[in-house]
């Protein structure tokens, strides 16, 4: 491990100051973004310790910053004013990850201002067609090398690679955000991420009436991933009774075609990491199975009281969802919409509320009849995720990757579309 000693050193301070357990994460990020084509990437780079130390009697505290040992002594205070506890501590000793994962870019270093700015010309020039204005774009590249070492003799080490990029548009008075990410530079240089965005815009101005009769409402794989992903942190086992999951442990939350899967190991995956801010692998979670609430995220903590083993998901601010995986059906887009003929595309259901599980507001879209577009649509939804997840009809076989989720096009039968 680089630089060993040095994390080493502040273990051993911060058990000669009292802790009878430890744990030391160093992250060195470097960053680059860009707002504007021919614009010139600002650079940073920035070094963070997180110290997590506990007293006798499991009494634990966290101290972060740029000063591995300010950082000891704060974690160190805020144990001395912590409750005892059980089930605190370092996680044990888990087997590595082996194998590559395909998250530190080989050509990261190569990469040169021209390619930026490539990729930022690409699109602006697509997003400066059919009177579609550009109101903020932004580029941004980052490579994090973390190092961990624990008072349990843990040591890791694992580098990895983000590249985003991220728009605002406005087309007819309707403003839509668009973001592309991924751990290779080559996938936001290559996918159509302005095209994509204008068709949106297109596909949503000039709103018709909302129709009388129901019809079935379709999520393509970007808005099915956005309602997934806005749902995952209810699955951790540190906040679940406080979240709308509460009542569904065991039980089932939506339609049994749905199965979700958070799998932090997938081949370059978003989120994939060697392992978690707790120096812990990470392991494949079946949070819904078959529509049932299956599984739960977990820190060394919440899996120590349960007798389970955590599941490498623990992040800056908590346990926080990886790569999220909804299984395909077994029918095309195509055929399934071809059947349809009549139903309502929305471009992106409203923010889900963890707490109630209620969704309320405004969504934009498209009315198609007959298989072709008859209008824009912009009309008002209230569920909630339960009532929703019920509703869902079909998953096609088109599943596609949106940032950190893979997911197909979904169709729900039943939800109320209102004026």
């Amino acid at each position: 491990m680089e630089d060993r000693s040095r994390l080493r050193a502040l273990v051993d301070l911060a058990r000669k100051d009292g802790a009878r357990a430890c744990e030391v994460l160093r992250t060195q990020s470097e960053e680059r973004v860009m707002t504007a084509w021919r614009g010139r990437a600002q650079r940073s780079e920035v070094t963070t310790f997180t110290v997590r130390a506990w007293l006798e009697g499991g009494r634990g505290g966290v101290g972060r910053g740029a000063s591995g040992e300010k950082a000891v002594a704060e974690a160190l205070a805020e144990a001395s004013r912590a409750e005892a506890s059980a089930i605190a501590g370092p996680a044990d000793r888990m087997p590595v990850v082996t194998g590559p994962l395909g998250i530190d870019d080989r050509r990261h270093a190569g990469i040169a201002e021209v390619d930026r700015n490539e990729v930022l010309q690409t699109a602006e020039r697509a997003l400066s067609q059919g009177g579609v204005t550009l109101n903020r774009i932004e580029y941004r590249e980052r490579r994090d090398v973390r190092a961990y070492l624990s008072s349990r003799e843990v040591e890791l080490e694992a580098a990895a690679t983000t590249y985003s990029l991220e728009a605002e548009a406005t087309l007819g008075g309707r403003a839509l955000r668009h973001r592309i990410a991924s751990r290779h530079f080559s996938d936001v240089a290559s996918l159509p991420f302005g095209t994509d965005l204008r068709r949106r815009l297109e596909s949503i101005v000039q709103p018709g009436p909302v129709p009388a009769r129901a019809l079935p409402v379709v999520l393509d794989p970007r808005a099915m991933a956005a309602l997934v992903r806005a749902i995952a942190p209810a699955f951790a086992a540190t906040v679940i009774d406080q979240s709308f999951l509460a009542s569904f442990r065991g039980k089932a939350l939506a339609a049994s075609a749905l199965h979700l899967t958070d799998d932090a190991g997938l081949a370059s995956g978003l989120y994939t990491r060697t392992f978690d801010d707790r120096g812990v692998p990470p392991i494949a979670v079946a949070l819904l199975k078959e529509g049932v609430v299956n599984s739960l995220y977990h820190d060394p903590e919440s899996a120590r009281a349960l007798g389970l083993r955590p599941t490498g998901h623990c992040g800056p601010g908590g346990i926080l969802p990886a790569n999220l995986i909804v299984r395909p059906g077994s029918r095309t887009r195509n055929v399934i919409l071809t059947e349809l003929k009549d139903y309502l595309v929305i471009d992106e259901l409203p923010t889900v509320d963890l707490a109630s599980g209620r969704i309320e507001g405004v969504v934009d879209g498209l009315v198609v009849m007959g298989g072709q577009r008859a209008s824009g649509l912009r009309a008002r939804v209230a569920t909630d995720i339960h009532t929703l997840l019920h509703q869902v009809s079909e998953m096609a076989a088109d599943q596609e990757r949106s940032e950190e989720v893979d997911a197909p096009t979904t169709v729900f039968e039943g939800l109320r579309i209102e004026a």
